[in-house]
């Protein structure tokens, strides 16, 4: 019987999140400053919605992910904004992920889990 390492699920896992368009490759380099918000006049009042075009921000797991918690279940922290939201709440307001990183695996409650940290641009 064939068996997976969860290393090597959160890989497959993550390599499906970018076939699945959960990423846009775009021009490496400088960032916007992501703390700043849209104009009075048409502002949300929502830091993700607010956050200027081209914004680059990073993003790192409240939790780890395992496989009893899924990526789309864990909420990621993104101090430049002061925001926690999950990736489906990022998307949706225009961010994409631009690069997905595994940190070292960590035990907790007899599940290995892993941190994961994800940069992301906001697009529109």
């Amino acid at each position: 019987m064939f068996t997976l390492s969860p290393r090597t699920t959160l890989a497959a896992l993550a390599a499906a999140l970018f076939l699945a368009g959960c990423a846009v490759q775009g021009p490496q380099g400088s960032s916007s400053d992501a703390s700043s918000t849209a104009e009075s006049g048409g502002s949300s009042r929502d830091p993700l919605i607010d956050a200027p075009h081209r914004a680059t921000m990073r993003c790192v797991s409240q939790e780890p992910v395992t496989v009893l918690r899924r990526v789309k279940e864990v909420s990621f922290a993104c101090p430049d904004i002061d925001v926690s939201a999950t990736i489906d709440e990022i998307r949706d307001a225009g961010w994409r992920v631009v690069s997905l990183d595994v940190g070292e695996e960590e035990e907790r409650d007899n599940h290995v889990g892993f941190p994961v940290t994800i940069t992301v641009r906001k697009l529109f």
